[in-house]
This record gives structure tokens, C-alpha cells and sequence, in this order.
């Protein structure tokens, strides 16, 4: 089967979704994506070493509830920062 992700690469420069997408052999929509990518980050790697000055944003939102990240791309070296959701702590004088 697999598992379904909703990509975006619309913050970077035209060229460089073009890249990805030659790269990938994918056809992002305005940007968009919804597909089992798996080559995801060695293909954003392969494409950051082609702009080793740009900093390539791709995010990206899982099947599974909170499956959240978005990966940074620079000069072939990656970072991967996963969504963190936090809710403030009870606080008795906010009760209606």
C-alpha cells in the first residue's frame, strides 16, 4: 500500500521546483503534491547540491494525525524539524 503525504515546495524559486520535480519525476500542482514520495529527502539533497547558495523549504503533512515537518535543504546537508503540538497548562482563572 503505502503511506500518502502532502508535500508543498511553493517557497522556493521557480527553478528550483522545477529541479525538484525533474529530480523526482513528479508533477507538483501550484507547488503541491499528495503522493508516497519516498526519495524525498535524496532527491531534495541531489537538487540542493545543483543551488548549493539556496535554502530549499519542503514541507510536508502525513496520513496520521500529527505527522507534521518540514525539511531544509542547503548545499547537499539536510535538516528535518518535526511539528511539536503543545497545549498551555490549566490555568483555574480562565473557567467560564
Amino acid at each position: 500500500m503505502g503511506y500518502y503525504t502532502d508535500f508543498d515546495i511553493s517557497k522556493n524559486s521557480e527553478e528550483v521546483q522545477e529541479a525538484i520535480e525533474e529530480q523526482s519525476g513528479y508533477t507538483f500542482y501550484s507547488g503541491h503534491l499528495n503522493a508516497k514520495w519516498y526519495n524525498c529527502e535524496a532527491d531534495v539533497r541531489a537538487v540542493s547540491k545543483r543551488f548549493p547558495d539556496q535554502l530549499i523549504t519542503v514541507s510536508g503533512v502525513g496520513e496520521e494525525q500529527g505527522d507534521m515537518w518540514v525539511l531544509y535543504a542547503k548545499d547537499g546537508k539536510i535538516q528535518t524539524a518535526k511539528a511539536s503540538i503543545t497545549f498551555e497548562p490549566f490555568d483555574e482563572s480562565k473557567l467560564k
